[in-house]
């Protein structure tokens, strides 16, 4: 090996040291989400269905709020939106117990690490 490919080769080992992977884990923060997501839960467990049916819907918006804040490439803030956006559509029609299993699930999904 030449003393020029040795330094090469030195060269790209050190700096192959500071390259961070592209998919690495990101710092999201789904309190607020989560509280809300409670929130409703906890009202269409007291079987209210106008109370259930606002607190998802303010869940929801503040979803929405936050995914176009964020600009980021989060894996776990659309999966849960398309939980939210489900028990919005069964809280619309009626049926708490599934609103709140998607709520649950929803909360299961921002919770991932």
């Amino acid at each position: 090996m030449t003393p020029k490919n040795f330094i090469t080769a030195l060269i790209f080992s050190v700096l192959s040291l500071n390259v961070y992977a592209a998919g690495s884990a990101m710092n999201e923060d789904f309190s607020n989400l989560i509280a809300l997501s409670k929130n409703a839960i906890d009202a269409g467990k007291a079987n209210d269905s106008a109370a259930f049916l606002d607190k998802v819907t303010v869940a929801v918006d503040t979803y929405k709020v936050q995914e176009e804040a964020s600009k980021s490439y989060s894996i776990h803030l659309p999966r849960a939106g398309k939980q939210l956006k489900a028990a919005l559509k069964t809280a619309k029609a009626g049926n708490i117990a599934e609103g709140v299993t998607d709520l649950e699930n929803a909360i299961d999904e921002m919770q991932k690490k």
